[in-house]
Order: C-alpha cells, then structure tokens, then sequence
C-alpha cells in the first residue's frame, strides 16, 4: 500500500471522528441555545403578561379613583342643589374642562335622581345632552342599580362617616364598538351639614375610551411596545394578547403588544458567530453560556424590579395591599397590627390640592419607616390608610410607648411647598398570638374606629376594649 493511501486513511481516521464530535457538539450546543432562547421568551412572556394584568386593573382603579376625587367633593353637591337648580357654570368647569385636563375622562355625564342627563361632555367639552341617549342602554342598567337598598345603605354609610367609599359600579363596555371603562359615583360627601334625601342622588359618570391615547400611556409608562387595545381576539404573528373581562366575566376587549423576546434575539446573534467559528465550537459554547448567564441576571434583575413594582406603593415607595395580605397570611405569630388613618388629610387635598396631598403621603411614610424595625413592615392600603405589622412579642407599655411616638411624629407640621400643613393620626392596635390571625384585620379597624370617636389624634387597644366591654 503507497504511503499517500495509508497517511490518507490516517487522515481520515483521525478527522472522521473529530469532524462528528464538532458536528455532534455543534447540533447539541444549537439544540440547547434554541431550547434556552425558547424557555427566556417563554419567562419574559410570562412576566410581561403578569405586568400587563396589573397595569390593566391599576388603570381601572385609577378611573375610580380619580372620579371620586371631584364626585365626592362637598362643593360637587353645593354645585348640584344650588338656589335656582344646578349651578351649570361650575359643573363645565369642573366636571368637564378641569376632569378631562388631570384625568383624561373622554365622556362624563351627570344624570339626575330619575336617571335623566343634565349635563354631558366630551374630551372637556360640554356637548347636547341629547347625546346620552346614544349610550343610556349601557349606562341606564349601570345607574339604576343605585336604587337598590344595598347601594343606599352603603352610600348612607359614607355620608355618616361609617364609610371610606360609598356605593360605586366600575365595568368594561363597549361605546361605539369600542372597549371603554366606565365608572358611576353619586355625588355625595361625607362633610356635616351636607346631608341629602336619602336615595335621591345625582351620579357622576365617567367614561375613559381604551384608544391610541391610553395604550400609548401605558407603552410610556410600562414599556410596552406596540400596545392597543382591540375587540377581537385574534392576534398576529409574534403578537400577544391579554383579555379583558367586564363585571360579568366576559371577555370584552383584548389588550395587545408585542412582546420581549431576549431569547430570540440571542439566537439571532449566536447562529452566525456559531456557523463562522465551527473550529473553535468549545470556546463559542462557552461565550454563548456566558452570554446566557448575563441575559438571565438581566432577566432576573428585570423580574425583581416588576416583583418590586408589584409589592409596593409607587408613590411612598411602602409595601402595597399584596405584600401587606403576604407578610399578614405568612408572618409566624405573634404579630400586633396597628391600623392608621390620617386625620385632617381630606381637608389638605381640597384646600392644596392633590398634589400637595401626595406629597403629604409621602412625608407621612418617610416619618413612620424609622419608627419600627427593620424586621417589621409599613404599608399604605391606598388613599391615607396605613398599616404597620409588627412581628415578635411586644408588652403593651411597648405598644402605647410606639403609638404614642407615632401620633407624636404626625402630629408635628408638615411643610408642603410654601404651606404649612398639620393634621392627626388616630390608630388602632391588634395582637394576634395564636389563632387571631384573621380576625387582626378587623380587630385593629375595630379599634381605630373608636380611636375616631374618642376625638382622633389618639389611639386604641383593641384588648383593653374588649376587657372594658
């Protein structure tokens, strides 16, 4: 045999293997790198969607929120039995032109206690009242169910104080074929000296279309990209959707963006470096983990910003309702409660205005964190209605010493721009030490409230209550 034929088969001996171990490393390290790209959309997909359902129900919140802040206004039902009728002058400017500039409210309606339009507007400008009649088959089914006598309790309630809300319908409809959150509050305070015939109130409507305006907020806000809101629930390629359902669990519209897909684009930049450097495969694989490892910090940095978001109140930067139910279900006992609600704070947003009084919550929580431990947690349920659990044992001097510190610390005054404002603090205390854990909650509200009637700027033992009764 020539010496060419055996250095030949030599060679191939030698590259066969080696060419099928790069061909076989090369398909497995392409197998990972795919099923890994697919697993990082899969986790940003699921992490988006996460965010987008609580971007939803936050922007359904806000429409209430943000009504309640001129329905429930005492000068609101001034405006509605004004000497001569209905002080139209202050409805248009406030209910129309001043609610769609802070609020963006694209139609709001006043209907009477028949139910009858005294006053529309549209983007702020106060349009026919004739123009009800195009949305009185939504709206009418909506508003008569202020009729009912759980509604009129629950106002009457609100009125006499016993009641942080009154009555209020919040629901997903369609105008004009397109999706629009609806809100509906009567106009009422719960102020002394402005009392109204029970179950003959005006209602406020407001109506914020879900259209190009709000989705691109949202894409600002949130990062979305691509995001509008559509009726139909089909979706284009590389398209998600989420559904949004009305009060009656039917899917209404659909939100829809274009999801992150970090493991796509991974791929993207790895299948040309892979197919140019086939010699060098084990150092590609090895810059492909490493490439991996950062896009997963990232992701991961990613979902503890969002699980941060998720967990605490953007504008105090306190834990939120979630984390408060979390930490109150897990937290090993005993645990005390102390329910706080600002005295006065109403007052400061009607005189200074809204944000005056976020800035108040603000201050509020940078004077309450230094109070308790790090172990313990502040959180603001929304409005000006804190919470502070506390976990471990504490006596009750221990208690009264750190209420006493608090309604010392709200009490000094609060500097709001060029105002001085100075408000109270009333709370009530709950001790849950073995199997109280449910009743905490309403053991603590139990408290405030008679906190309230002994004068606010005070606090409650819920136990020294319940031996005094």
């Amino acid at each position: 045999m020539a010496r060419s034929d055996i250095k030949w088969r030599f060679s191939l001996a030698i590259m066969l293997p080696v060419l099928g171990a790069v061909v076989l490393t090369l398909a497995i390290g392409a197998t990972f790198v795919v099923w890994s790209a697919a697993g990082t959309d899969e986790r940003a997909l699921a992490r988006e969607t996460g965010l987008v359902a609580r971007m939803i129900e936050a922007s359904r919140e806000d429409l209430e929120g943000a009504q309640g802040g001129f329905a429930l206004w005492y000068q609101a039902v001034d405006a509605i039995a004004a000497a001569g009728g209905v002080d139209h002058e202050w409805i248009d400017t406030y209910f129309g032109y001043q609610e769609f500039t802070d609020y963006g409210h694209d139609l709001i309606f006043l209907l009477d206690p028949e139910l009858n339009p005294v006053y529309a507007a549209r983007q702020g400008e106060e349009v026919e009242t004739a123009e009800y009649s195009g949305t009185r088959q939504i709206i009418d089914p909506l508003a008569v169910r202020f009729r009912a006598p759980a509604f009129v309790a629950e106002t009457e309630a609100y009125q006499a104080g016993k009641a942080e809300w009154p009555a209020h319908v919040t629901d997903l409809v369609s105008i004009g074929g397109r999706p629009a959150f609806i809100s509906i509050l009567p106009i009422v305070t719960d102020w002394e000296g402005y009392e109204q015939p029970s179950g003959k109130w005006y209602l406020h409507v407001a109506i914020r279309l879900l259209d190009a305006d709000v989705a691109q907020n949202l894409m600002d806000d949130y990062l979305i990209r691509d995001a509008h809101f559509d009726a139909i629930a089909s979706v284009l390629p590389g398209e998600a959707a989420y559904p949004i359902a009305d009060a009656a669990g039917r899917f209404a519209a659909w939100f829809k963006w274009t999801p992150e897909r970090p493991g796509a684009a991974l791929l993207r930049e790895a299948i040309p470096a892979a197919i140019g450097v086939v010699v060098i495969v084990l150092g590609i694989v090895v810059l492909l983990l490493i490439g991996l490892a950062r896009s997963t910090a990232a992701l991961d940095k990613a979902r503890q910003e969002a699980l941060f978001r998720a967990t605490h109140d953007p504008l105090t930067g306190l834990g939120n309702r979630a984390l408060f139910a979390e930490r109150l279900r897990s937290a090993p006992l005993p645990l005390t409660l102390l329910a706080l609600d600002l005295d006065r704070f109403k007052a400061v947003n009607d005189t200074l205005g809204h944000e005056a009084g976020d800035d108040l919550l603000k201050q509020v929580a940078a004077r309450l964190t230094p109070l308790v431990r790090a172990a313990d947690l502040v959180a603001r349920l929304g409005g000006d209605e804190f919470m502070i659990l506390l976990s471990g044992s504490m006596n009750a001097e221990e208690l009264r010493a750190l209420a006493a510190r608090i309604v010392a610390a709200l009490g000094a005054p609060f500097q709001l721009g060029a105002h001085t404002a100075k408000i109270g603090v009333s709370i009530g205390i709950a001790t849950a030490s073995s199997d109280e854990r449910d009743d905490l909650v309403s053991r603590a509200d139990f408290a405030l409230y008679d906190a309230k009637e002994a004068g606010r700027n005070t606090y409650r033992m819920f136990e020294t209550i319940q031996r005094a009764a």
